[in-house]
């Protein structure tokens, strides 16, 4: 489901996020609850002491580890934690990237709170200007320069608009790298994917520039930008698409809460 829309659904898992927390020796309390879908909560914490070098609000995010049902899955919820702790490490130093603060209990973490909106729900208001696309360019280059892939660029839920317009890239709970295998036909085929994963990235980005801001591009450009490419096109059709019928199905069929049920 789209991280906008998980309040419309009942949750098979997860447990609350705590009401408060101490961050090195400095008390915040949860002021909002930001997404809690099948993989995570989100939510913003304020910080309730005077002034100091902490900053005022922060952003915690806890993977679930109860099982569903009688299926364990708390190495899924340690495994997602690993990956996005790790991801935020390798792209410390990188602007356009929120800044991880320290890590939460077995399976969560503590990162800056960027105030804003993501992509989706900006584009309901106004539509980014002309150096919104080439600086979320920069941002992915530099990703891509440590050695990663995004992977998760095709939702603009993952992108965040600041408040003066600017892009921010988050969630990277199934991006790829930094360390890949070095065995060497294992390394190679690794490296191989890794750049086609990177290619997937642009082709995305472009998807969402071509999306808002059309006039960037000619016309031979927009059909070049559009192209998907054979791997992605059997992709879509194979795995993604009837993946997301019987998603939209299910959720739609058993999980939609009584008052999306009303309004539907």
């Amino acid at each position: 489901m789209a991280d906008a829309d998980w309040h419309k659904y009942r949750q098979l898992r997860g447990k609350e996020l705590p009401a408060d927390f101490v961050l090195q020796g400095v008390w915040y309390a949860r002021e909002k609850l930001l997404k809690w879908d099948f993989y995570a909560a989100v939510g913003i914490y304020q910080r309730q002491q005077m002034s100091c070098s902490l900053p005022d609000r922060v952003l915690l995010k806890i993977y679930h580890t109860d099982p569903l049902w009688r299926i364990p899955l708390d190495w899924l919820g340690r495994w997602l934690a690993r990956r996005e702790i790790a991801a935020l490490q390798a792209l410390a130093d990188v602007p356009g990237i929120p800044k991880l603060l320290c890590t939460f209990g077995e399976s969560g973490m503590v990162r800056e709170f960027i105030p804003g909106c993501n992509l989706k729900e900006y584009r309901t208001r106004r539509l980014p200007d002309e150096q919104f696309y080439p600086e979320l360019a920069q941002i992915l280059e530099q990703v891509h320069a440590r050695g990663m892939s995004h992977n998760d660029l095709a939702k603009p839920e993952n992108v965040l608009v600041t408040e003066q317009g600017r892009p921010v890239l988050i969630d990277f709970q199934i991006a790829l790298g930094p360390q890949l295998p070095r065995w060497p036909v294992v390394g190679w085929l690794a490296r191989r994917f890794l750049r086609y994963m990177q290619q997937v990235d642009h082709y995305h980005l472009r998807k969402h520039h071509t999306w808002d801001r059309p006039e960037d591009y000619t016309a031979e450009e927009l059909k070049q930008a559009r192209r998907k490419g054979t791997v992605l096109w059997l992709h879509g059709v194979v795995v993604r698409r009837p993946y997301r019928a019987v998603r939209h199905f299910v959720l739609r069929r058993w999980m939609l809460t009584d008052k999306a049920d009303k309004a539907a």
